[in-house]
């Protein structure tokens, strides 16, 4: 047997820009030695400049891949080769390689499709918005990196959250609201930018919508470099927050850490050569980064500068052009300084060079990555900021930390635009910087190394085992301790509205849930599904379709109550069978697998499926332990088969003396061969299961609860009453339906009555009544003189011809209101102006009467209502029977054999409304004793509370066993 893996598979998608590739492909590479599986996805450009480390990681034994997307820059145009900002001709052309970058996303998920293993978590760039709608369609969390630290994510966010800042001009300086630190900067300096452009400021607003969405961000910093900026990200944000730097300390290997971003343009052995020669700390580096240029006046003012310093220099000049060689050969500029200054035309191997005990200082452009890295190294810095993050970075560095020199420029520099110098760095500048930096005596100095060798401490720490980074890396690659639990409710109201709201219950506690339903019924919850992902509630819907053609059924017939006739439930049972491949064949693509499957108790192959998975069922029964235990009392009876249909009998067995007829027990005139085969397939199915989830609370019937638990030798998890579980609104008014009367005036009608005066009348989602029965409950009602909310699920064209002929809504409209649809239950029932209930008796419905303490009168019609009815009114003593002793079955509403009249519902009314009566007043006494008791089983600490845990916790256990077995075979 095949051990399940437990190791997780990151799919990581960097910017094209050194600054955010270099750190994504370093955590990468973290991410694999802790045992994940990574796929980097990059343009071929960028796929060949880290090929040589990601092959030094494959040697290593490490999980770790590179594949290529290629941009479509033609299509956008840009030129041939344009692959990463660096290679853009200016930053002009960043919304044109943005644009690209969307044309990414449907190549990218193609390839993403055909990986091995699925992948299990997405991280990319903000700036790739559309990994969020990947990551939802492959039912993952995108985690959101960004390449700047928490200092300027906050600052950003303070901006962008303030009407203020679209006032203020561009070279005005203010203060950043709200931040832990006071931070005055210009418009200039937080965009990074002179000018934001249209297209550019809507793919930002993308980008933030997107990250609204993702699970959580990653930072490249690392907490006790800025803790309070970490902590009011988190805050702000209302996100997970893992710091995971500085990843630049992860690299161990000479060539990781010479060839770090590209291949040096001076190899590892001379340029440690030439530092080897210089004293401690008497080095100045100088690297503007990988898109930063210099115009040829630029360059020669900061040769100058340097030379005048007489300060030992190592320069790494990006781009060196025709002008500046001429420059430098007709002054002879190398010449004078080769004693003690090294230029160097490339890419630097920053971190061989800042770990070097010779270099003491650091001229930067203050882009994240080098900040970090000047920080991680001790290495006190001289701050050039010249456009986008690296302004407010200089800010940090300056301000915050403490450890750098401004050089002076407040004016954004964009690449491609150098040579249109706003602001030109004059040589006297770079010498006043580089020598307040590097003074050996003076105070402030001094300061500043010692806080910048602190620092370095601190990011030594943080990445070594036990540090702050090291612990959040771990907890990324740790398999998930969340399970997926994988339900599948009855195709009937009854059992489909618990089984939402225990999804829901069940995804609060974070796990991730997955719901199987037809079309119909998907469509029907689709609303309450979509409120709880707002709510960042791991739940979806997944729709089966019903082969209804192929077993006989019209075409629509996709749950119990859109049945022409109860004998059609055969039908529906046999179509039921045919959903369990196509359902095995969507559950073996949902990612993160499952770890446990709810059933209804008429799935009996879910059983078979759960083998296959090798996880648990866990049996979903609509009704309670009373019905549970009656029900086993009778089938384990051999009595039962020789008992006449209306003969009384007293059931065997139970904790209270029970007197039935046949009828009450199976709710049906008839049982028929193939409905009782399907009954006996499910009760053996029923017998592998690892346990069952029973819609009730402990001490509503406890001791039927511990007889179940006994009989069955299973274990019981009692974990209601769900509705108790709606808080928001509009979840209360349209649990299970849209309401066929809106919140407002329903709310606004019960108001206006006294309290515990309105008779609510409702009769399930099935019942239908023929007009002889409606007309009866009409002039019933109208007797009692009570109060009355009515809804009338099904209005015929004969009924509403009587009433218009009657004029019986008229004559009732000051006391009675009646409602042709779906009732908001839960609010009704839960209005102080409702004093009794006249009920068919299912299970959810007399759940819900005792859960906001309302005495029912009842009216069972089918199925579990008869002995529903005998534990409302002789168990809990609650209910007024209206007096039907046989069944009426959905479809045989005109066939009727026992017509209730109008005195009947007159008489049962008023003995449950009366305000005098003794055994009345006992009644609501009760009701309201167990609405508390129901209340307590649902609040923190209450039973159902407790079980709601107590099952996540078992099922947890019983995978974690499975994987330690797994691994032991």
């Amino acid at each position: 047997m095949v051990a399940p893996s437990t190791e997780l598979h990151f799919v990581m998608f960097p910017l094209m820009a050194q600054g955010h590739i270099v750190p994504m492909v370093d955590i990468a590479r973290i991410l694999a030695e802790k045992g994940a599986t990574v796929t980097i996805f990059a343009t071929p450009l960028v796929a060949n400049r880290f090929r040589p480390v990601i092959s030094r990681a494959i040697e290593a034994k490490l999980k770790i891949q590179i594949l290529e997307l290629e941009l479509q820059v033609a299509k956008v145009g840009l030129p041939e080769g344009c692959q990463s900002f660096e290679k853009l001709p200016s930053s002009d052309s960043s919304a044109k390689l943005f644009a690209a970058m969307d044309l990414l996303e449907q190549p990218a998920e193609d390839l993403v499709r055909k990986l091995s293993p699925p992948p299990d978590c997405i991280i990319s760039d903000f700036l790739f918005p559309w990994t969020t709608d990947m990551a939802r369609r492959f039912n993952i969390p995108r985690l959101v990196f960004h390449g700047p630290g928490c200092f300027w994510l906050v600052c950003m966010h303070a901006v962008f959250s303030s009407d203020k800042f679209k006032t203020i001009k561009l070279e005005e300086k203010f203060m950043l609201p709200g931040l832990p630190d006071q931070v005055e900067v210009t418009k200039l300096q937080i965009t990074g930018t002179k000018e934001i452009k249209p297209e550019q400021m809507g793919f930002w607003v993308r980008a933030t919508e997107a990250e609204k969405a993702a699970y959580g961000t990653v930072v490249h910093t690392f907490y006790e470099l800025e803790p309070e900026y970490v902590k009011e990200y988190s805050k702000v944000k209302d996100t997970k927050v893992w710091c995971i730097g500085p990843v630049a300390l992860s690299n161990k290997a000479n060539l990781d850490i010479a060839e770090r971003g590209n291949k040096a343009a001076i190899n590892e052995h001379d340029c440690l050569k030439w530092l080897d020669e210089k004293e401690p700390g008497s080095v100045f580096y100088v690297c503007l980064g990988s898109i930063t240029r210099l115009s040829t006046e630029q360059a020669i003012e900061i040769a100058l500068g340097l030379e005048s310093t007489n300060q030992p220099f190592l320069w790494f000049l990006r781009n060196k052009t025709q002008e500046l060689e001429k420059w430098f050969s007709e002054v002879g500029f190398e010449e004078r300084v080769k004693d003690r200054g090294l230029i160097v035309h490339g890419w630097a191997p920053q971190i061989l060079i800042l770990s070097h005990c010779a270099v003491g200082g650091f001229l930067t452009h203050c882009g994240w990555n080098s900040t970090l890295e000047g920080v991680s190294f001790g290495v006190p810095m001289v701050t050039w900021p010249h456009f986008a993050d690296q302004f407010l970075n200089e800010t940090f560095i300056v301000e915050i930390l403490k450890i750098g020199v401004r050089i002076g420029v407040d004016i954004p520099e964009l690449y491609g635009e150098e040579d249109k110098l706003e602001a030109l760095v004059k040589k006297e500048d770079v010498k006043r910087a580089v020598e307040c930096l590097m003074d050996k005596e003076d105070k402030e100095a001094k300061q500043r190394r010692k806080r910048a060798r602190k620092l370095a401490e601190m990011a030594k720490r943080a990445m070594a085992e036990g540090g702050s980074s090291y612990v959040n890396e771990i907890e990324m690659v740790a398999p998930s301790t969340e399970l997926h639990f994988v339900m599948f409710p009855l195709m009937a109201q009854g059992h489909i509205v618990p089984m939402v709201d225990i999804a829901r219950i069940l995804a609060e506690k974070g796990a991730t849930v997955t719901i199987f339903a037809t079309p119909l019924v998907a469509n029907r919850f689709r609303p309450v599904i979509s409120r709880a992902i707002e709510a960042k509630l791991k739940i979806q819907i997944l729709e089966l379709e019903l082969q209804v053609a192929k077993v006989g059924l019209p075409e629509g017939c996709q749950s119990f109550e859109k049945l022409p006739s109860s004998d059609s439930s055969a039908k529906l049972f046999a179509a039921m069978d045919l959903l369990e491949q196509p359902a095995e064949d969507l559950v073996r693509k949902l990612s993160p697998p499952p770890d446990c499957i709810i059933s209804d108790f008429l799935f009996p192959w879910t059983t078979d499926m759960a083998r296959r998975f090798n996880i648990p069922r866990l049996v979903f029964h609509g009704p309670g332990c009373f019905w549970l235990v009656c029900m086993h009392a009778v089938f384990s009876s051999d009595k039962f088969k020789t008992i006449k249909l209306e003969e009384k009998f007293m059931l065997p067995g139970l904790p209270d003396q029970v007197e039935v007829t046949k009828l009450q027990i199976t709710g049906t005139k008839e049982i028929k061969p193939e409905q009782m085969g399907f009954w006996v397939r499910a009760t053996e199915a029923e017998k592998a299961a690892y346990g069952t989830v029973v819609h009730t609370f402990y001490e509503l019937e406890p001791e039927y609860v511990k007889e179940y638990s006994k009989v069955k030798d299973t274990k019981v998890w009692c974990i209601g009453p769900v509705a108790l579980s709606n808080k928001a609104n509009l979840d209360i008014a349209e649990r299970g339906n849209k309401a066929a009367i809106n919140e407002h005036d329903c709310l606004k009608w019960l108001d206006e009555k006294e309290p515990g005066s309105v008779f609510y009348v409702c009769l399930g989602s099935i019942t239908r009544l023929s007009t002889e029965q409606a007309i009866e409950i009409a002039l019933g009602l109208e007797s009692t003189n009570q109060p009355f909310l009515w809804f009338l699920r099904n209005k015929t064209q004969e009924l509403e011809k009587w009433f218009s002929e009657v004029g019986f809504e008229e004559r009732v409209k000051d006391r009675g209101l009646i409602v042709h649809g779906w009732a908001p239950q839960i609010l009704i029932l839960s209005h102080c102006a409702v004093g009794g209930f006249l009920t068919h008796c299912g299970w959810n419905s007399t759940l819900e009467g005792v859960s906001f303490g309302v005495p029912m009168v009842t009216w069972p019609h089918f199925a579990d209502q008869f002995l529903n009815e005998t534990f409302i009114v002789e168990i809990l003593k609650i209910g007024v029977r209206i007096g039907v002793d046989i069944p009426e079955l959905y479809g045989e509403e005109d066939k009727l054999e026992a017509l209730v009249k109008k005195e009947d519902v007159k008489r049962a009314v008023e003995c449950l409304m009366d305000k005098e009566d003794k055994e009345a007043k006992q009644r609501r006494k009760r009701a309201r004793e167990l609405a508390e008791m129901a209340k307590r089983a649902m609040a923190e600490g209450g039973s159902s509370y407790v079980n709601v845990s107590s099952l996540i916790q078992d099922i947890t256990e019983f995978r974690n066993t499975q994987q330690l077995n797994h691994l032991h075979v």
